[in-house]
């Protein structure tokens, strides 16, 4: 006897939720409304299924569960009919629909009306009717459409599901352009036409058959097979875009490379260049990650076929094979240590910067091998290093001695560099104890020798031969807040130096060294320190203002000139380092001599989010020895304004509205009549609709340190949305006192959820106005699909007409 029973609840106070147990043994379900209901039919005490107020769950088996507003089944014939917003879910599916007829003999899940299946990687599926198996593994779906989880969409005439591993769209439609709110019936900007779309879940890819690309609904481009990766799949073998670019000396180049994705943790690309003027380029990138960091290796080579077609003179033209073996590496041994490389091997000077390959294209490379340990305060750094500097030009840096030498032929060997920190923990009590240890070992095969003139050479910044330096640094210091709101600060230090030189060339015009052999130097400094801070607040500001008092005693520097100046050579005196008792860059000079630095701060903050950062001052040698008006192998500190008794004034003012407008501006004026001597400005403007950085720098001439002629020079950036997806950028960098250009950028992007663009034009000179090079480029991409891009650089000989590109 055929057993039927009918629920139906009314209204939208309670719904059904039935779980559903499909076992191969002849069974029962149960249903239930926020109570346990009693089973229908017998069963199994194993397969008793017990539902709570708002869940169920089974015990044995797989299970589904369903929720209807009404509920309809057949004991005998096992069917279940839900209507009434309906909603399955089972093994990460979820299925709704107006009507669903699910069939316990035949496994199959019959659903109608306003169907909607969402799978677990997020993909949506839309149709009128579908015909499925319970475990959604196969089956048949009428008219539908498929919004995956990022976005991109198939419509079809129907579809039908294998195994669940395929789904195969008949007469089907790909695009991942979003349909037009004002007019979805318009043709999107991009789509794929075919007779057969397939989805394979084994090998994560979307298959074409029969396909047409279609921009604007018009067909382009046909292709019997078409194929490319799912868009959830980051990681893919297969061949990447291919990109192109054009230069004199290259001819038109042409890119394709093969991806080989080996494992999830590590991967392989392959990759040929060929070019029309100098032949095929080989190159392969490795990549592996581990559970503490990653690395690569890159290796390119190319046999050139005509050398010649570079300019005379220059590194590219006197070589035919060449080649480049290029890694990186970062690990994280533990929390406290860390250890990475970064070096570059090649045949020559200029070959990675001549073929922009990948990382490793820029014009100053620094090797290294380091390991880095952190700990609270206490810092170590331990590293070798060897410096490279990819210039094309063959020239002769010393021409008062013989031979040719590149950029790269003066760059130092350090072998080792570290630097080891330790600061003590307690600040109060009896101070703060800090320790600095530096030991630093070069060698250099060329001296390096600036500014020559008819006379003796005036600038050495590096000497052939070896040099070593160990440098200790003991601080101690304490503050103390005074009963008036003084803090007072005292600060003792000792700073000892060991330095070993070995140079070559002594006593000649490359090395003014007369002697080689070992120097010690010993710097002891006590400091006193005198800030008053005095704090003003209203319901809308806080001001501080601190005037600052500090008085250094020390002797005399000693030695100076005596052994080389690798690594204080940079000199800038400003208000960023106005309170600094030693102000060098670093260890190879000290500070020597008793100094007074006077000076204030002054600090505004409003409630609005914006701020006022203001310092002033002025240094005064009092005692001893100026080692600023002491002249080195590099003349660190002369023509800095501190080489005076007393030095010119700094100042720096910095304005931050909080609603995207920041300016900043500082100087060193003269000591005498206040006159300009450095100066530089910057303005910053942001907003949802534009982005504007600009800065403007004078400097004064240095003749003894730097330069015989006054700076003038303004350096600006700006990108600009013309609506939600177009954004116009560019830059300049101008010379004022030459009155030249020396880079310039102009470009034009695009992007949206369908396709990005972009053109950009960068052109870069030296201040004599002689071009250097000239570059437009060009990239286009379909998302999900990928894109192509193109190049045109011209060398700084070659006539350049827009139609060059085309």
């Amino acid at each position: 006897m055929n057993r039927l029973n009918s629920v139906a609840l009314m209204g939208n106070k309670r719904r059904f939720r039935c779980v559903l147990v499909a076992i191969a043994a002849a069974g029962s379900f149960a249903f239930g409304a926020n109570s346990i209901s009693p089973m229908i039919g017998s069963a199994n005490a194993q397969e008793v299924v017990e539902t709570l107020p708002g869940r169920a769950t089974v015990n044995r088996g797989s299970q589904m569960l369903l929720e209807s507003d009404n509920l309809t089944f057949d004991n005998d014939q096992q069917i279940v009919i839900a209507t009434g917003n309906v909603q399955i879910a089972y093994n990460g599916y979820t299925l709704v629909a107006d009507k669903v007829i699910y069939n316990r003999k035949s496994g199959r899940v019959f659903a109608q009306g306003g169907v909607e299946i969402l799978e677990p990687g997020g993909n949506r599926i839309f149709s009128d009717e579908i015909d499925l198996t319970d475990d959604f593994s196969d089956g048949f779906i009428g008219a539908l459409n498929v919004k995956t989880a990022d976005d991109t969409r198939i419509a079809a005439e129907n579809a039908e599901r294998i195994d669940g591993e395929f789904t195969v769209f008949n007469n089907a439609v790909y695009t991942a352009c979003k349909a037009c709110k004002e007019n979805p019936e318009k043709p999107p900007f991009w789509q794929i036409r075919a007779k057969k779309v397939t989805i394979n879940n084994a090998t994560r890819a979307v298959e074409y058959e029969d396909a047409t690309f279609e921009f604007f609904g018009k067909p382009v481009l046909r292709m019997p097979r078409f194929s490319h990766a799912d868009p959830s799949v980051k990681r893919k073998s297969g061949f990447l875009m291919p990109t192109y670019e054009t230069r004199e000396s290259l001819g038109t180049g042409f890119r394709s490379a093969y991806f080989l994705n080996l494992a999830p943790n590590f991967d392989l690309t392959l990759a040929g260049r060929y070019y029309s003027r100098q032949g095929f380029l080989a190159e392969a990138e490795w990549r592996h990650r581990t559970r503490n960091g990653n690395y690569k290796i890159i290796f390119a080579g190319i046999d050139q076929k005509d050398s010649s077609a570079f300019s005379s003179s220059t590194i590219d033209s006197e070589n035919d094979q060449r080649t480049a073996l290029g890694t990186t590496g970062a690990f994280t041994i533990n929390p406290r240590w860390k250890f990475g490389w970064n070096a570059l091997l090649q045949s020559d000077a200029n070959f990675s910067r001549t073929y922009g390959i990948s990382e490793f294209s820029d014009y100053e490379i620094t090797n290294e091998v380091y390991l880095q340990g952190l700990s609270g305060k206490n810092y170590l750094n331990l590293a070798a290093q060897d410096f490279i500097i990819q210039s094309n030009s063959i020239s002769d840096l010393n021409p008062i001695a013989p031979g040719r030498q590149t950029l790269g032929d003066v760059q130092a060997t350090v072998l080792p560099i570290l630097d080891y920190n330790i600061v003590s923990d307690e600040e109060d009590g009896p101070g703060q104890l800090s320790i600095d240890l530096n030991i630093a070992n070069l060698t250099r095969g060329v001296a390096e020798v600036v500014n020559l003139g008819t006379g003796t050479p005036e600038r050495f910044h590096g000497i052939a031969g070896d040099y070593t330096r160990a440098s200790l640094n003991i601080d101690w210091k304490q503050s103390s807040i005074m009963s008036g709101g003084a803090v007072v600060t005292t600060a003792l230090g000792l700073r000892g130096d060991g330095m070993q030189v070995d140079s070559e060339n002594l006593g000649t015009v490359l090395n003014p060294l007369t002697t080689n052999g070992s120097i010690f130097r010993a710097m002891p400094s006590a400091m006193l320190e005198i800030r008053y801070p005095m704090i003003a607040s209203t319901s809308m500001t806080t001001h501080m203002f601190e005037p600052i008092a500090q008085f250094i005693a020390r002797p005399d520097e000693t030695h100076i000139g005596l052994f080389p100046n690798e690594d204080a050579q940079s000199f800038v005196f400003d208000a960023a380092n106005l309170f600094n008792p030693d102000k060098y860059s670093g260890y190879d000079r000290v500070e020597g001599g008793s100094r007074a630095n006077i000076g204030f701060r002054y600090s505004a903050s409003f409630e609005t989010g914006a701020s006022i950062d203001i310092v002033a001052g002025q240094s005064f040698h009092l005692a001893g020895q100026n080692s600023f008006a002491q002249k080195d192998l590099v003349n660190a500190g002369l023509d800095s304004g501190l080489e005076t008794t007393r030095s010119d004034y700094v100042a720096s003012i910095a304005f931050n509205t909080g609603r995207g407008i920041v300016v900043g501006t500082s100087g060193r004026f003269d000591e005498k009549d206040f006159s300009l001597r450095r100066g530089e400005a910057s303005l910053g403007l942001s907003s949802s609709l534009f982005a504007l950085n600009t800065s403007y720098i004078f400097t004064e001439a240095q003749p003894n340190y730097a330069w015989d002629n006054v700076r003038h020079e303004i350096k600006g950036t700006a990108s600009v949305a013309l609506n939600d997806n177009w954004k116009a950028y560019g830059g300049i960098s101008y010379d004022i006192e030459n009155s030249v250009v020396i880079a310039d950028s102009i470009g034009l992007a695009y992007d949206d959820d369908c396709y990005t663009f972009s053109l950009a034009y960068t052109h870069s000179r030296p201040r004599t106005g002689e071009t250097v090079a000239r570059t437009i480029g060009f990239k286009f991409g379909l998302r999900t699909l990928g894109g192509f891009g193109y190049t045109h650089q011209l060398d700084s000989n070659e006539e350049f007409e827009f139609g060059d590109l085309f």
